[in-house]
């Protein structure tokens, strides 16, 4: 078996007559963090609905693990191993931490209480609140237990979509020391963020979207220091 976990290769995705995304083509390999940046409307959370199986492709295919996954339900992708956290966090607002917990084994039954001391361990702050209402958790808590949630069903490849949206300042540094911990664990991380020197910051290699296509890619370092990303999406001149 090859160190390549996922590969998007030549995909096209329409909505309805919109043209969104343009042969896009994405590896990510086995250990690393990648990171999708770009602007709004870029493409960005449509290439990760994609690969998740919520959107599809009309060109193309998209291997995970040497498997061709691209017709493949949403709902079974989960226990070959994928996890998605989706921009604005999606957690059971009504629910407590503890059952948000409890629903993200739904394909991992077994590992219930396991999975649950595990993310209480990385999250000091949620086994603190476990009996608390998720909708009454702070912006920071309920993208740790979103993230959590997602780890709940042990996945080789973990898409964040905008994991610092909304947060403070030293709330996003926290989360991001989570992604690292997260991968040095042995979870590779597929990372959409806008906060893109905080992404380039972490990730090994990156990817720029520009209108639905990808218009640079290579080693995160090197990308950072490139005059074009400094000037488009790092805020420097």
């Amino acid at each position: 078996m090859s160190d390549m976990m996922l590969k998007v290769d030549n995909i096209n995705v329409y909505y309805g007559q919109i043209h969104t995304l343009k042969d896009v083509s994405i590896e990510v390999k086995k250990g690393e963090i990648v990171a999708l940046i770009g602007a709004n409307g870029a493409g960005k959370t449509t290439t990760l609905r994609t690969i998740s199986g919520l959107l599809r492709s009309k060109t193309g295919r998209i291997e995970f693990n040497d498997e061709d996954i691209s017709h493949t339900e949403a709902h079974k992708l989960v226990s070959k191993g994928i996890a998605h956290v989706p921009e604005g966090r999606h957690v059971f607002l009504q629910m407590t931490v503890q059952e948000n917990l409890e629903m993200g084994a739904y394909t991992n039954a077994s590992y219930t209480k396991e999975g649950i001391a595990d993310v209480y361990q990385r999250f000091p702050r949620l086994k603190h609140r476990r009996n608390q209402i998720a909708g009454t958790l702070s912006g920071g808590e309920q993208q740790m237990l979103a993230i959590g949630r997602a780890l709940m069903c042990e996945p080789r490849l973990l898409m964040l979509d905008e994991p610092s949206l909304g947060l403070a300042p030293n709330i996003v540094l926290q989360i991001f020391d989570l992604i690292e911990s997260i991968n040095k664990q042995g979870t590779t991380i597929l990372l959409i963020e806008q906060n893109a020197n905080m992404a380039m910051s972490i990730s090994h290699r990156a990817y720029v979207m520009e209108t639905g296509a990808i218009a640079m890619h290579g080693d995160a370092g090197e990308l950072a220091n490139d005059p074009r990303v400094k000037k488009a999406y790092l805020g420097n001149k």
